[in-house]
């Protein structure tokens, strides 16, 4: 589309400008073949055709707006397939952040953090950020190991328990009750 003036002094200053008869036959006839191809017009319809395509993009946009609201608001379809949001505190350091931990079907499965918090106002650290692969990342320690002549071998639990608690007890006679410490 082209936009036009209502009064038309482009013919003048077209002839004006070049003075060579081709030239200016030549830009004539272009002029000519694209005002028959695009049609003109004025502002008035410019305006009210700008208007009414804003309206459709801002429509548009508000429907994106509108379906994520809903989807927001709308119960969780997997609330029903055993997936719970528990709000617990970051162990890692004595400052206590807040953290919805997503559990599903017992196992915690991600982590959100907790903007409305005093402490950290949804913020982690990386400490923080990275609590539940120390629990149930693939790199953790999943069952007693003892280290037996420079290599480490597997043992039960029983057995783990049954050797720490000899040791605690071994070093509380020798040193006395305040040489342990639990945390």
């Amino acid at each position: 589309m082209l936009l036009t003036r209502k009064t038309s002094n482009a013919g003048s200053a077209a002839s004006s400008r070049s003075s060579n008869p081709l030239h200016s036959s030549l830009v004539g006839s272009l002029a000519r073949g694209v005002s028959r191809a695009i049609p003109t017009m004025d502002r008035r319809a410019f305006l009210r055709r700008s208007g009414l395509g804003v309206g459709v993009g801002l429509a548009t946009a508000e429907l994106t707006l509108v379906q994520k609201v809903q989807a927001a608001d709308a119960p969780a379809a997997g609330a029903k397939a055993g997936i719970e949001v528990k709000r617990t505190v970051c162990g890692h350091c004595s400052v206590g952040c807040a953290v919805d931990a997503v559990v599903e079907n017992g196992v915690w499965v991600r982590q959100e953090p907790v903007f409305d918090s005093p402490i950290n106002l949804g913020a982690h650290c990386a400490k923080g950020a990275a609590l539940r692969e120390h629990g149930h990342g693939e790199h953790r320690l999943k069952y007693p190991m003892k280290l037996v002549n420079g290599k480490y071998q597997r043992i039960s639990w029983d057995r783990a328990l049954d050797e720490i608690s000899a040791k605690m007890l071994e070093l509380k006679k020798q040193s006395g009750p305040d040489s342990v410490f639990i945390v």
